[in-house]
């Protein structure tokens, strides 16, 4: 979808097939650029007036935080709450629902979670004494099924967390119509959404869904490292607590130490120095996506798979490669080479071919109760062209050679 030479990395590494996307997209020049810019013309830590460059910097991450609102369909950009990542953000939601909680009351999520939407509903169940169950998955598309909620959702359901699309199979759950089926069951239960997977690849509207909370980090988007996104409802994040206390989230402290007031919605969940540089970087992020188009993102990834699984059909792969996810049309494919170690296959592609595919359980514990328990995964961005496919497909049907790397040079 574009010219490679955008991407520093690529640029610079002109024979890399780079197919880990999932993990982390790679950097434009021009996000690179907003990030550096800051660091060389500003430099200020924001939150005084009392300087310039300090008053531009506040004024910038004002200014992304609206950017990044109107790009997910907020309307109220004190509901965007700057992390450090999407983890950061679902821990303060766990912990911020924490109190909400009581024993045997119930917690849904799915065996195919990142283990950032897993642990800290696991901890917060083991502290509260709520219990975590599982969301009915369809046995074909492995995504959320909306029509057998009635069957796992009861009077005792107070939180219901999955991901839009899974790091894995990644097939786009209807985010839309599983919150309504929920709401229709029980207005009360607390929806929170993971879109890490997502944010890249698809147009987001929070208008036409009604959950709770979402979250995201900013390098799943083309963005630094090291900054993210929490939304929630107004109301939540009001009586929520924060997860980490510091500098820049309370309004006093009484100086017998007893009180303090906190700092309003979302400066009380922002602890702390800022990262504004990665700030900077994610708001241009943002507005290049945005630029772009979704749709238009959305629409080339979509070729983009349909070409690898008609390719991987007419080179027979099915024979010789367990394929996980060919039935859907997420930016990913999910394998298994039959007989072989994946981190040998993994090992061989990059050595042998320079493809980056990422091999393991993608910080995902749980998928051997659905599908397989390692695996490797090639992941598509928009730098990704149909040549990349074909040249990893090409490789993985060359098994004779996967040892090479073990017992000769590799050239």
């Amino acid at each position: 979808m574009f010219d490679k030479n955008l991407f520093p990395v690529l640029k610079n590494n002109s024979d890399l097939i780079y197919l880990d996307s999932a993990s982390t997209t790679l950097k434009p020049q021009n996000v690179i650029d907003a990030e550096v810019e800051f660091l060389i013309k500003n430099g200020a830590n924001p939150h005084t007036d009392a300087f310039e460059n300090a008053i531009i910097a506040t004024e910038m991450i004002e200014k992304t935080r609206k950017t990044i609102a109107n790009f997910i369909g907020v309307t109220n950009a004190n509901e965007i709450v700057l992390t450090s990542g999407t983890t950061m953000s679902i821990n303060q939601i766990a912990y911020g629902l924490k109190h909400l909680l009581q024993p045997g009351d119930e917690i849904l999520i799915t065996d195919l979670e990142h283990t950032a939407n897993l642990l800290p509903w696991m901890v917060v169940a083991k502290e509260t004494g709520a219990i975590i169950k599982n969301l009915i998955l369809d046995s074909l598309t492995m995504g959320v099924d909306p029509y057998q909620l009635d069957k796992v959702i009861t009077d005792k359901t107070k939180i219901v967390a999955f991901a839009h699309a899974t790091n894995t199979i990644g097939y786009l759950n209807d985010v839309q119509l599983i919150a309504e089926k929920i709401k229709q069951i029980n207005a009360k239960i607390i929806i929170a959404i993971d879109a890490a997977q997502s944010i890249a690849h698809c147009p987001i509207n929070l208008q036409t869904w009604d959950i709770d909370f979402l979250a995201f980090s900013a390098h799943k988007i083309y963005g630094p490292f090291g900054v993210g996104v929490l939304w929630g409802k107004m109301a939540w994040l009001q009586q929520m607590p924060p997860l980490v206390y510091g500098g820049g989230m309370s309004k006093n402290i009484t100086d017998d130490y007893q009180t303090y007031q906190l700092a309003d919605v979302p400066f009380k969940f922002e602890a702390g120095t800022q990262n504004p540089p990665a700030i900077q970087g994610f708001g241009e992020a943002i507005t290049w996506m945005s630029k772009i188009g979704m749709e238009q993102i959305h629409q080339y990834e979509t070729e983009l798979k349909q070409y690898a699984v008609a390719q991987i059909k007419k080179l027979g792969l099915e024979a010789q490669i367990d394929f996980y996810n060919l039935n859907n049309l997420a930016p990913i494919l999910t394998f298994n080479v039959k007989g072989w170690n994946g981190q040998d296959v993994a090992n061989y592609l990059d050595a042998k071919h320079h493809i980056a595919v990422r091999m393991g359980e993608h910080c995902a514990r749980l998928t051997g109760k659905v599908y397989a328990q390692n695996s490797l995964r090639a992941s598509f961005g928009i730098y990704t062209t149909k040549a990349d496919i074909d040249i990893l497909l090409k490789a993985l049907t060359k098994q004779d050679e996967f040892l090479d790397i073990y017992f000769n040079e590799v050239t």
